[in-house]
């Protein structure tokens, strides 16, 4: 009969409660942060730019102190230079041709956070601002979900 010390036991245990809770946590939320500087460049950064399917949830901050920004995020394909237009305001993306685009419940103004969680299916999505010009002057990333 095989004997096993209680600090292997306890050892075991342990392993067994960290897989178990490791599994069941929750994916860290991606942090964006939407910028401009003084020379007229705009972008955004993403804390990763890829996440598991299911509850994705993106914690936004416009670091700007002068513009305001805005976070949509579309499941798509298409090449960045391929987005519809807005006939009304070609500055912007048509986000009326966009099916499924999702967006922060607001815009942001200078130095405010936002949240928005979403159920992602695996694919390529874009997220971007689409405030007059800003897709243009490059605020917008690629970002994939796995299985």
């Amino acid at each position: 009969m095989k004997r096993h010390s209680a600090a292997g036991i306890l050892l075991a245990a342990t392993t067994v409660v960290a897989s178990a809770t490791g599994a069941a946590a929750a994916t860290a939320p991606v942090k964006v942060e939407l910028w401009n500087k003084a020379d007229g460049s705009q972008g955004m950064t993403l804390s990763t730019d890829h996440a598991k399917a299911g509850k994705v949830a993106f914690e936004v901050k416009n670091s700007s102190t002068s513009m305001v920004h805005e976070f949509l995020i579309w499941k798509t394909d298409l090449a960045f230079d391929k987005f519809p237009k807005d006939p009304d305001n070609p500055a912007k993306v048509d986000e009326d041709k966009l099916k499924g685009v999702e967006e922060l419940s607001s815009d942001l103004d200078p130095g405010k956070s936002g949240s928005l969680t979403m159920d992602l299916k695996p694919g390529r999505y874009v997220v971007f601002c689409n405030q007059p010009g800003h897709f243009d002057a490059g605020m917008h990333l690629a970002f994939t979900v796995t299985k």
